[in-house]
């Protein structure tokens, strides 16, 4: 049997944002954003895309996609994120995150020999 490529997992992060954080400049913002974008950087093997949400859903201002192998990686990258200015002040907090593994059951499938 060949060796079995782990799939990605991911996770999805929902935040709200703050009113302490609109109520700064766009220009103000701008910096916090390059400040959590250097913490995100700062983790290679953690794929993170930003999404707005909150002209669309009352739930969440905001939902994070993030894709990694390691949950260590992920880990570490959200522990700089929640001791950054950004959720100390806090600017934001998070409402909810759902993980998952991205087509897992193929995987499985093939460990049992059936070709999906």
């Amino acid at each position: 049997m060949s060796e079995i490529e782990i799939p990605d997992s991911v996770a999805i992060v929902e935040l709200k944002v703050e009113p302490s954080y609109l109520q700064l400049s766009r220009e103000i913002r701008a910096e916090k954003w390059q400040m959590m974008l250097g913490i995100i950087r700062a983790h290679p093997n953690v794929s993170v895309t930003w999404n707005d949400a909150d002209a669309f859903s009352g739930e969440c201002s905001d939902f994070v996609i993030c894709r990694f192998k390691v949950m260590f990686d992920y880990h570490c990258m959200w522990e700089e994120l929640k001791d950054s200015e950004l959720f100390t002040t806090p600017y934001f907090h998070i409402t909810r995150v759902l993980i998952g593994m991205e087509n897992a059951f193929e995987v499985y499938d093939e460990t049992l020999g059936i070709e999906v």
